[in-house]
């Protein structure tokens, strides 16, 4: 009985470590997706506040080394029509973000104290529009489940003790077909959901 009672919490640790390993494996997936280097893209961008009223954003994107260095163009609505968003990026060191206001004609330069901040006055942050690093996060796999029929795996993503977010923690749906995300869930550093997305993807 005491040989049966260790090898069952020995089955249980495996298990656990598997499921863990698994996660990583799928993020990881995720992270080493094939994309172009180069990449332009039209986007749609649809906000959805707590009232349930919608703003619609038409966008130009284009992304170099593979999204390090980004900038896009706001086409629409025509109050939003000109400002431009540059993003580099630096590995070890703060993305270096600015927005250029036509309005003013000048450009603002975001600090990373200010990642948590409104972008363009939407629900967006802009930590929201940089890419997260592999290794600065632990994951879990959750569960298994369907998303506008697409089946999916449910990560949940935790930052390391040592990385400065505004996020406790993201609920993650990826497509078990191609590893592309198709929802997520934000939660702020009290645990609370304070934003979710959808994905959708139109190639061509």
């Amino acid at each position: 009985m005491k040989t049966q009672f260790w090898l069952g919490w020995i089955s249980i640790l495996c298990g656990g470590l598997l499921w863990g390993q698994d996660a990583y494996q799928i993020a990881q997936r995720v992270d080493q997706r094939e994309e172009p280097a180069d990449m332009t893209a039209n986007l749609t961008m649809v906000l959805t506040n707590s009232q349930g009223k919608t703003r619609t954003n038409t966008i130009h994107s284009v992304s170099l080394a593979g999204g390090e260095k980004q900038i896009i163009w706001f086409l629409a609505p025509p109050d939003d029509k000109g400002v431009a968003f540059l993003k580099i990026e630096h590995p070890g060191a703060d993305d270096e973000m600015r927005l250029w206001l036509p309005a003013f004609k000048r450009v603002r330069r975001i600090s990373s104290s200010k990642k948590g901040d409104s972008f363009m006055g939407s629900d967006m942050s802009y930590e929201d529009m940089t890419n997260r690093e592999l290794d600065e996060y632990t994951y879990a796999l959750l569960r298994e489940e369907s998303v506008n029929g697409i089946d999916c795996y449910v990560l949940e993503e935790t930052p390391k003790p040592e990385i400065e977010s505004t996020y406790s923690k993201h609920i993650t749906w990826i497509s078990k077909a191609d590893y592309t995300v198709v929802k997520e869930e934000s939660y702020d550093l009290s645990g609370a959901l304070e934003k979710v997305k959808e994905i959708d993807y139109v190639r061509k």
